[in-house]
């Protein structure tokens, strides 16, 4: 009998050792070599630069991995809005994301928002660049909340995009008698009433409606592009304050990228790494062009002299500035004021 069932066990024995495997993906396995398909959330429309230059990173990635790495990107908030899909990266529901941060879950994350961090492309692209005291802060803050930090996309210098005129435009803390969108970012909402506005916080994926219907008669948080892009049909004005340096991050599932071979690893960082550094040669013609369209669409734009800019930023360094080391903390503040 035991000669019979030898065969037997030892076949069964076999198939057993033949499946193992370790993953590395939401559905597949790059140790042993198999598929992995990556599900990526974006905010932005398809012909928004944003995102071409995720389907870039989509197609470096797939070319790398010889199609063994599948990204699928889910454009335009198909998955939600940035607050929304950030949770799920963080629960792993969601794979990877090219968003803009929310602080909900940790509000040192305004760091990448505080206003009037440069005043021109020069200053802005060393502060932004791999090894600096933001970036090097954001990989230690998305850790904490179990996720990796893997790039920075700059949208460019952002502006006001409003329906009505604005009251005193160039000076800092006189009001400006608008009522204007802030995302649910404190440092945003600061900065817009130390500068003389009065704010209502709106979802990034409600903004249309709110300047459609009245409930607020401008907004802050996007750059020319997005101003173009989302509200063209809509807003009359669009101030380029140089007021923040708009930028998205993409960021992925913690648990995920630590089960991923050092392989597929660096395939995902490679690509991540030069999408960053593309948005940065980008952003500054992009600002250009795109507030060129606006002028074509029908939209009034305001630029500011460099006298005007850096008395903005002045203003928000003295007045801003100080009330931010209760939410960032004291050594954040600091770290932001000696890159200066």
């Amino acid at each position: 009998m035991f000669k019979k069932l030898l065969p037997v066990f030892l076949v069964f024995m076999l198939i057993i050792t033949g499946c193992g495997g370790t993953k590395s993906g939401s559905n597949g396995e790059g140790a042993s070599g198999k598929k992995i398909t990556l599900k990526v959330a974006g905010q932005y429309p398809l012909e928004h630069p944003n995102t071409k230059n995720l389907m870039k990173f989509k197609d470096e990635v797939e070319k790398a991995s010889k199609g063994r790495i599948e990204v699928k990107v889910y454009p335009a908030n198909q998955l939600g809005d940035y607050t929304l899909v950030y949770e799920e990266v963080m629960r792993g529901t969601i794979d990877m994301a090219l968003i803009s941060v929310p602080s909900e879950f940790e509000p040192k994350l305004e760091v990448n928002y505080v206003h009037y961090l440069a005043e021109n492309y020069e200053k802005a692209k060393e502060l932004f660049k791999p090894g600096s005291f933001i970036y090097n802060t954001n990989v230690k803050l998305h850790e904490k909340l179990g996720v990796k930090f893997l790039s920075f996309h700059v949208e460019g210098f952002g502006g006001i995009g409003t329906t009505k005129e604005i009251k005193n435009p160039t000076e800092p803390g006189a009001d400006k008698g608008l009522l204007i969108r802030v995302p649910p970012i404190d440092v945003f909402r600061g900065n817009a009433q130390d500068l003389g506005f009065r704010t209502v916080a709106v979802p990034f994926a409600e903004l249309y409606q709110a300047l459609q219907t009245g409930v607020a008669e401008g907004w802050v948080g996007g750059p020319p592009s997005a101003n173009y892009t989302e509200v063209r049909d809509v807003i009359k004005y669009y101030y380029q304050y140089n007021n923040f340096f708009e930028n998205t991050s993409l960021v992925m599932n913690l648990d995920l990228w630590k089960k991923m071979s050092p392989d597929d690893q660096k395939i995902i960082q490679d690509a991540a790494s030069a999408l960053g550094q593309r948005s940065v040669d980008a952003a500054e013609k992009d600002d250009k062009e795109y507030m060129e369209k606006l002028k074509q669409a029908g939209v009034k734009v305001i630029t500011f002299s460099d006298e005007d800019l850096k008395k903005f930023a002045e203003f928000t360094r003295k007045t801003t500035w100080p009330k931010l080391k209760d939410r960032l903390g004291e050594d954040i503040v600091n770290g932001l004021s000696a890159d200066q």
